[in-house]
């Protein structure tokens, strides 16, 4: 099996965001989020709908491919560009409320929570990064992680990240991610961990 990587299109958004909400259905924070609602994994689709047009607008998004079929992405924010403009959030407030409900000022709070220990060095970060569970475990994450961090690399910056899942940590520091901060929130979420990636010399294998 080969996994190519390649940057996606705007063609690709629909099969990304439907590929991610299935890598996020068990998500323990975007779970525990939405746990009210029966359409859960529609929504997930909804939310990475937006979250593929903004890194889009400011950052990359690669797509991991298998005999030509998106199996797995990554949503990169170019250095500087860590949120879209406060127009196109006030704009993406109605396709928001579609995916959170009730919930949308609980996921807010979080959401800025996690914003609030987000290191101001100058890095590429790494918003999301999903594998259709059909094929995780087959190296497809580490070809999108690869692909990102030789652009970080490149550029001699470091990387940066947020997890909710422990499993994930373990990933993620094989690639030389270390723990940053761990963010706990009054409203019972799910913890989260964030992770900082050191910049490396372009000569370093």
């Amino acid at each position: 099996m080969t996994v190519g990587v390649r940057p996606a299109s705007a063609s690709d958004k629909r099969e990304i965001a439907h590929l991610l909400s299935h890598a996020f259905l068990d998500d323990p924070q975007l779970r525990w989020l939405l746990e009210r609602y029966d359409d859960r994994r529609q929504r997930l689709e909804r939310l990475f709908g937006i979250e593929f047009r903004d890194c889009a607008a400011c950052g990359v998004v690669d797509v991991a491919t298998v005999e030509g079929t998106p199996v797995g992405a990554a949503l990169w924010m170019r250095p500087g560009r860590r949120f879209p403009p406060l127009g196109r959030q006030l704009a993406a407030l109605p396709q928001q409320r579609r995916v959170f409900g009730r919930n949308l000022r609980l996921a807010a709070r979080v959401l800025r929570e996690v914003a609030s220990v987000h290191p101001s060095e100058p890095h590429w970060y790494l918003a999301v990064l999903g594998v259709h569970p059909d094929w995780q475990g087959k190296g497809v994450g580490a070809a999108l992680l690869r692909r990102g961090l030789g652009r970080a690399d490149a550029d001699g910056l470091p990387a940066y990240l947020e997890t909710d899942k422990v499993t994930s940590e373990e990933i993620y520091a094989h690639f030389g991610f270390e723990v940053h901060r761990h963010v706990a929130f009054d409203s019972g979420c799910p913890s989260s961990t964030t992770m900082w990636r050191p910049r490396r010399d372009r000569c370093t294998p």
